[in-house]
């Protein structure tokens, strides 16, 4: 009886991860979504209010600097191409996404496409998802 409680318990676990993995990769795709389209409803579900967002140059932005500067037109996101997605749950309400993709941005006018490694963490807020923090890495 012990055996069968704890496979049901395991089997229940790993479904609970697994719908939780996807629900991160959800709010990783929104972010996309949401940069590519300026859709700043989306980024403010997707993006925590304390969000700390470390651009591959070093530059640092909040969550409203950010958005701010996809208001204003500033930056601007063109394109937002995954080539990998990992998504790891660490505790119940915290996962990170590991990711490579090619980004495309407008600047000075111009389209610059940029290879990167992207380390996303997130946070479980009220049942949502969000980004509490972003790394890039320009990839060779």
């Amino acid at each position: 009886m012990k055996r069968i409680l704890a496979f049901l318990f395991f089997c229940a676990a790993a479904a609970w991860g697994a719908d939780e993995a996807k629900a991160v990769e959800e709010a990783e795709r929104g972010w996309a979504r949401g940069v590519t389209a300026n859709d700043f409803a989306l980024l403010e579900k997707v993006l925590a209010p304390d969000l700390v967002y470390t651009h591959s140059n070093g530059k640092v932005d909040s969550r409203d600097s950010y958005i701010g500067a996809l208001r204003s037109g500033a930056s601007r996101y063109i394109k937002v191409e995954y080539s990998e997605l990992k998504v790891r749950l660490l505790t119940p309400d915290i996962a990170t996404a590991n990711c490579r993709a090619l980004i495309v941005t407008m600047q000075q006018g111009k389209e610059t496409p940029m290879n990167l490694a992207l380390l996303h963490v997130f946070k479980k807020n009220g049942g949502q998802w969000q980004m509490v923090a972003h790394q890039s890495a320009r990839l060779p």
